[in-house]
């Protein structure tokens, strides 16, 4: 077999992006970032590095996210920044690669104040 990845059961977390939060707001704002959290692990037979790919209403959001060697049964958790959003109703799409044909991807639909 190899290194293979799946996404966790928690689903993708959504919260203001610690640097870039200058009034402190709580959920997702337009006067802040927006970052994500997801968590996955190596179900291969074998250690190997997961790259995730984030996209935002349908479009990539900056480079792979790239977790560290990750033997097998280890998990991990990414956090990526997707910026300022606009106010209303956005979905993100998460992927893992190499991925183990389930749970492979997840995505989360949401608000911004």
């Amino acid at each position: 077999m190899s290194a293979m990845f799946e996404l966790a059961d928690g689903g993708i977390g959504l919260m203001p992006d610690p640097a870039d939060n200058p009034d402190g707001h709580v959920v997702p704002h337009h006067d802040a970032g927006t970052r994500i959290s997801f968590d996955l692990v190596n179900v291969g037979d074998v250690g190997g590095n997961a790259r995730v790919t984030v996209e935002c209403d349908g479009n990539v959001v900056g480079p792979e996210w790239t977790s560290g060697h990750l033997d097998p049964g280890v998990p991990d958790t990414g956090y990526v920044s997707l910026g300022r959003l606009g106010e209303g109703s956005h979905s993100v799409l998460v992927y893992v690669n190499p991925g183990s044909g389930r749970r492979d991807h997840q995505t989360n639909g949401f608000e911004v104040a």
